[in-house]
């Protein structure tokens, strides 16, 4: 059959691809693995490599194959085959080539390709040709690439030739179009990489706790091609440090000051009102408590209005909310896991910040930085894989003294399980749990940043877990009429609560419990699980879980937080300063919790609509009120706010032009 001529060329690429893939990662680890290195790393780099390799070539071949069909379909077959190894041999030619160039690039830059690829052309373009010619072998390059394409020249078409006599055919007409149609399906499935789940090119591509290691899997262009999605996502930020401030209406920074009740535009002065200083006498080390906050993956707080009986949701965290406050008005910074986690330990209106280019830049904004200045230690504990945003990279510089992640999770234990998106919770609290236990034995004080993954799509929950009370009819008619996929999303809802509740009754009844202040807040809401009435139902779009637990020893005199003020997760950060390390400065991004809310509170959500008793206001530069119709829901007119809602809106949009301008002056600054 004519068909299986053009197959094993196609075939022939997926396997090119796969030893040439294999063979740029030992080149790699050849060079700059070191002696330390034991060769028991680079098994796992190889095979999950080898998975990419395939998902690669498989692209490839179904992309040639599409380039020659209407060849094929003219009736043009022999033109077909020829076209399709010239495709090959170019392909091929240019995996070699993205592998060499990377080979070296990661001599100079000690990562792979990165967004800083495609800016090295905004740079001195003739400076990084001379440096390049100078410093790399390009003629020698050169020479070997010409004697590489002549010999794929010569080799694709005989080894094709061979294949094309040598392939199964099949010796009936049903017997041909099963083998032709069983070799189509098996490209598509590889191009895919996996079989029932995500693609291959979504999964975590952590394979040790090494991160060089980890860094060997992905081949050439699959770094190139997340290097470009990194660049287009990427904040242009210029190289104007008003830009921002600009946007939101401010002509100067004086003028953002004065907004912003600050007594003087000079910028060192506004530097200096930005880092405020907590009033109090430092504590010894041995004195001060240890400090755990929590970022719980969907952890939104509308679901848990049908709590109830018949449908628990919230199983061990139930009893763990009278041993702190829960906070009832407490509205979600951003609407997403990474722009939050930027929002919270950087202070940033500005995401994707700290990543691509930005990933090694050290901000001196990062939450981590108070408590390190006064001897903690700074961990950083995910469910996930650490290279996710380049997570491991980035809060290593921010002053975190190690990031945890899902590979730390499963060596600790073996029998742990997960979803395509991380451990599960229970597994990431007992590791916590041991962290924190191992600190207080030590004498450490520890700052410990939790990220969950488990409430995530696809609310899968294949691991041993309590059986409580699941009822979706409590939700009522606006929620998602596919019961089944609503019961899997109670369920991983109910899961992390009841984790976390676990996690809170076991620290506060061991030794460590009354040495332990804890914050923890949703990231955002769960997003699918009902139909929004929008704009009447953006509180329930916004308002997450909240909840602050602080041991008497180290409470403040006065009633304690008024939980019912508006608050959000920019007030985090300033309140566990506050209440653990007197006489420490931190970035200013909110208020202390702890004290009385000034007019019941605001809070910022996605830096755009502002959340006050009278209304929220939205957009920030030029706000319109929506004004309260009842607890749950805004009136869907704005109006023309009053002057005391108006000059709220601009003293909030001020602080954020300040931070931006600061922040994005740190990023102008490293960058020159």
């Amino acid at each position: 059959m004519p068909g299986t001529r053009l197959l094993p060329r196609l075939w022939l690429l997926v396997a090119g691809i796969a030893v040439f893939g294999s063979l740029a990662r030992l080149s790699m680890w050849a060079t700059y693995a070191g002696t330390t290195r034991g060769s028991s790393l680079l098994w796992p780099a190889l095979w999950q490599g080898l998975r990419y390799d395939l998902v690669a070539g498989a692209l490839s071949a179904l992309l040639v194959a599409l380039l020659v069909a209407p060849l094929w379909l003219w009736g043009r077959r022999a033109q077909a085959v020829r076209m399709a190894q010239w495709l090959l041999v170019t392909v091929l030619l240019a995996f070699v080539l993205l592998s060499v160039c990377e080979h070296f690039y990661y001599a100079f830059y000690k990562t792979r390709f990165d967004p800083i690829v495609f800016g090295m052309f905004e740079d001195d373009t003739g400076a990084i040709l001379q440096t390049v010619w100078k410093d790399y072998p390009v003629v020698p390059g050169l020479l070997g690439l010409l004697v590489t394409a002549a010999l794929l020249g010569w080799w694709v078409p005989r080894v094709g030739g061979w294949l094309g006599l040598h392939w199964p055919r099949g010796s009936r007409g049903w017997a041909r179009a099963g083998l032709l149609l069983a070799q189509c399906v098996l490209l598509v499935l590889l191009a895919r990489g996996s079989v029932g789940t995500f693609p291959l090119v979504r999964r975590d591509v952590t394979v040790s706790a090494d991160p060089f290691v980890n860094a060997l899997v992905l081949n050439a262009p699959l770094t190139l091609y997340r290097a470009a999605r990194q660049r287009a996502k990427e904040t242009d930020l210029g190289d104007d440090p008003m830009s921002g401030l600009h946007r939101l209406g401010f002509t100067s920074l004086q003028q953002a000051a004065q907004s912003a009740g600050l007594p003087s535009g000079e910028p060192g002065q506004v530097r200096a009102a930005l880092f405020p200083r907590v009033p109090g006498t430092p504590r010894s080390l041995a004195g001060s408590p240890h400090v755990v906050l929590g970022l719980l993956e969907s952890f939104g707080q509308d679901l848990l209005y049908a709590d109830g009986p018949g449908n628990d949701m919230l199983g061990r965290l139930r009893g763990e909310l009278a041993y702190g406050h829960r906070f009832d008005n407490f509205i979600a910074g951003q609407n997403g896991t990474h722009p939050q986690l930027e929002n919270l330990l950087l202070g940033s209106p500005i995401t994707p910040l700290a990543v691509g280019r930005n990933a090694r830049i050290a901000f001196d904004t990062s939450a981590a930085l108070p408590f390190k200045r006064a001897g903690y230690r700074t961990v950083f504990l995910y469910g996930g894989g650490s290279d996710w945003r380049e997570l491991g990279t980035a809060l290593t510089h921010q002053g975190f003294d190690r990031v945890y992640d899902v590979r730390d999770i499963q060596q600790r234990f073996p029998e742990a399980t997960g979803t395509e998106w991380g451990i599960y919770d229970a597994w990431l609290f007992r590791y916590a749990q041991e962290l924190l236990a191992k600190a207080d034995a030590d004498g450490d004080r520890l700052f410990l940043v939790l990220l969950t993954t488990s409430n995530h799509p696809p609310f899968e929950l294949e691991t041993p877990h309590r059986a409580l009370p699941l009822d979706p009819a409590a939700l009522g008619p606006r929620a998602l009429e596919d019961k089944e996929e609503l019961g899997r999303m109670l369920r991983t809802y109910q899961y992390q609560a009841d984790q976390f509740g676990g996690f809170l009754q076991a620290l506060r009844e061991g030794p460590a419990g009354e040495r332990t202040i804890v914050a923890a807040a949703g990231d955002h809401n769960l997003r699918t699980h009902y139909h929004y009435d929008l704009p009447a139902e953006q509180v329930d779009v916004d308002r997450v879980f909240a909840w602050l637990r602080v041991p008497a020893a180290f409470a403040p005199p006065g009633a304690g937080p008024d939980t019912r003020a508006f608050a959000g997760h920019a007030d985090l950060v300033p309140t566990l300063v506050s209440l653990a390390l007197p006489g420490q400065s931190y970035f200013a991004t909110g208020r202390n919790l702890w004290q009385a809310a000034p007019d019941g509170g605001s809070a910022l959500a996605q830096f755009d609509r502002i959340y006050t008793p009278a209304g929220v206001l939205w957009p920030l530069a030029t706000p319109q009120l929506h004004a309260w119709s009842d607890a749950r829901h805004l009136k869907v007119e704005g109006v023309q706010p009053d002057a005391a809602s108006l000059a709220r809106a601009r003293h909030a949009a001020a602080g954020v032009a300040l931070r931006d301008w600061y922040i994005r002056d740190q990023v102008i600054r490293a960058r020159r």
